[in-house]
């Protein structure tokens, strides 16, 4: 029970992130000041999504439900990759696009992608665990 609550919770944040904080930070702040806010914020966001979707992966694991556990421990490896290995490579070629390097732009862009199918992702994944 508790683990779906964290489920669910998980769920909430991510669409309360990707619709609301992140859409409306570029709108409200210019594109550099965005720019700076988005990097400070991601990690963080990352970090609470890798702690939650671990506890909720125990739990569920303890709990004998080991589906659940494995989807759960999917999107905790997500949320690793998309904090530890995209955005650093998201910040670089962000900057070197900055300085007007258009391979950076294009790298750039197909890396902002790869990160939005993985969040996507993660979130047809909790609801899947909800309804199994």
């Amino acid at each position: 029970m508790v683990a779906n609550y964290l489920t669910v919770g998980l769920l909430a944040i991510m669409v309360f992130y990707s619709f609301g904080v992140a859409i409306n930070v570029h709108r409200a702040l210019d594109k550099e000041n965005a720019g700076k806010l988005l990097r400070k914020l991601f990690p963080v966001y990352f970090l609470w999504g890798i702690l939650i979707s671990v506890i909720a992966e125990i739990i569920y694991f303890y709990e004998g439900l080991e589906t659940q556990a494995f989807i759960m421990a999917v999107i905790a490896i997500g949320y690793l990759y998309s904090r530890q290995v995209l955005v650093p490579k998201l910040n670089k070629n962000r900057d070197l696009a900055n300085e007007g390097d258009k391979e950076s732009k294009k790298i750039f862009s197909s890396l902002h992608f790869q990160s939005i199918m993985i969040n996507l992702i993660q979130m047809l994944l909790l609801t899947l665990i909800l309804f199994i």
